[in-house]
């Protein structure tokens, strides 16, 4: 077969290659920087879904380490592997160079530290195929590593305003990218915007308004690898003030008391961490102590307090105990895990 394979003319490689791409449904975006040890079983878990019409795009964003090496054998190996190099530019400049040279109907984008079980796109794309309507497909999630499990769990439902969506799943809590499946022409006006750590959510806050049928199924699953050493995990008042001015952009067009609270946990925090009052005083939304405590007292009071109760939990820790929200007491050794 290989022989044969060499043997044929260049023409019938460009027809062969043209026939492969022009119906190329999905474009797999992978951001590759630094990942040499958990690469290639990224690659195998996206390669081994075995659809027909899947592009996946490699973007080596500058790596120091046997990555680029990596990509460029698999690359080899596999025709439907496009590898793109540049200098480091960071996540969303990577993401947005695959999205550029994407050839798919669809993209979705896959961290080079996660994998997916065999045949989760299969499921996804036969939903897509049967609703070309749909601008994103979300499915679930697992995470791999930490200290406690966690798994997204989401049923199999359509939504045709963006608005109940966000509310009703609390989408807000689970704002990724890599764990959805999007309308490739999503993307001909709103891109990931370079330099700051939680651009899913910055993203999602400009994509959401473009949205007229989102589908959640209960079908497939991510892989998603927990780096505690992370940007995100180690996030700090600039990185959350981001956070907090995507969800006040979202907020302008729709809130329940839900996502009121988490907006406002959000808040508490970049104030402790040294960050500005974003939120508009006088909300209306009722439930739980911090949004009571806001309404009588208001936004600055509440911060005010909510930095203090952290300083005095520190104290606590500083003498060997942590503050449990029970209000019990426990050893700093009876935690750890």
């Amino acid at each position: 077969m290989v022989a044969k394979i060499a043997n044929l003319t260049e023409n019938t490689k460009f027809f062969l290659f043209f026939i492969t791409f022009a119906a190329m449904k999905l474009s797999v975006i992978i951001p590759v920087f630094n990942t040499e040890d958990t690469l290639a079983r990224c690659l195998d878990s996206v390669i081994g879904q075995q659809i027909a019409g899947m592009e996946i795009v490699l973007v080596d964003d500058g790596s120091t380490d046997n990555s680029p090496n990596i990509c460029s054998i698999y690359a080899k190996e596999h025709a439907n592997i496009s590898l793109l190099h540049q200098p480091n530019k960071g996540l969303s400049e990577a993401r947005n160079a695959g999205l550029r040279i994407a050839r798919g109907d669809y993209v979705t984008f896959v961290d080079s530290d996660d994998d997916l079980p065999p045949g989760t796109y299969r499921a996804l794309m036969a939903k897509l195929t049967a609703r070309p309507d749909i601008d994103f497909l979300e499915y679930p999630v697992e995470r791999r590593g930490g200290t406690t499990p966690f798994r997204l769990q989401l049923t199999d439902r359509v939504y045709t305003d963006w608005q109940t969506y966000w509310l009703k799943t609390q989408a807000y809590t689970h704002a990724y990218a890599w764990n959805k499946i999007f309308r490739k022409a999503l993307f001909e006006q709103e891109m990931f915007k370079p330099g700051i750590v939680f651009e899913d959510l910055e993203l999602m806050s400009r994509l959401l308004f473009r949205c007229h049928c989102i589908v959640t199924t209960a079908q497939g699953c991510y892989h998603y690898r927990f780096n505690p050493h992370g940007l995100t995990a180690s996030a700090g008042a600039l990185q959350m003030e981001t956070m907090l001015r995507s969800h006040r952009e979202i907020m302008k067009r729709c809130c329940d008391s839900d996502y009121f609270g988490h907006v406002l946990n959000i808040q508490l925090d970049v104030y402790r961490l040294g960050g500005p009052l974003l939120l508009a005083e006088g909300m209306p939304y009722k439930g739980g102590l911090k949004p009571t405590l806001y309404r009588l007292f208001g936004l600055k009071s509440l911060c005010i307090v909510h930095k203090w109760f952290w300083k005095i939990r520190r104290i606590w820790a500083s003498k060997g105990c942590k503050v449990c929200a029970s209000g019990q007491r426990r050893t700093r050794e009876s935690v750890s895990e």
